[in-house]
């Protein structure tokens, strides 16, 4: 099991700027990505994970302004890719977000662990 501390990412509206030559990461973005690879490098020197995994995350918030945690995962999940902590976020198969208490200046807390087995649906599924 592992754990992080990271800065709050800006969200999935902040976080891509469009132009007329394509969708681009803005520049809180690309500031965000870099926080997140130092705050690895520092708290998870050497650590690569290319299995199965089990994410839960929560965001500690700077203050009470209403936000979708929904907006958010995309910014963290791909800084996370980017930054070299593991192969590719598909490998994820279960994700829990959490709304934690108001802390000054933001803060995301992330565990990760091995995944869980995957749900047996005892239900038959509709056919194709």
């Amino acid at each position: 099991m592992y754990e992080i501390y990271l800065p709050v990412p800006p969200t999935v509206n902040n976080y891509y700027v469009k132009t007329k030559r394509g969708v681009f990461i803005s520049q809180k973005g690309r500031k965000f990505r870099a926080e997140v690879e130092e705050a690895v490098n520092e708290q998870l020197p050497g650590v690569y994970i290319d299995d199965k995994m089990l994410v839960e995350v929560v965001f500690y918030f700077p203050d009470k302004r209403k936000r979708d945690l929904g907006n958010y995962d995309k910014a963290l999940m791909d800084a996370l890719t980017e930054c070299g902590l593991w192969e590719d976020d598909s490998l994820i198969d279960q994700q829990f977000f959490y709304r934690g208490e108001l802390h000054k200046g933001g803060l995301v807390f992330l565990r990760i662990s091995e995944a869980g087995p995957l749900l047996r649906v005892d239900q038959r599924l509709p056919e194709d």
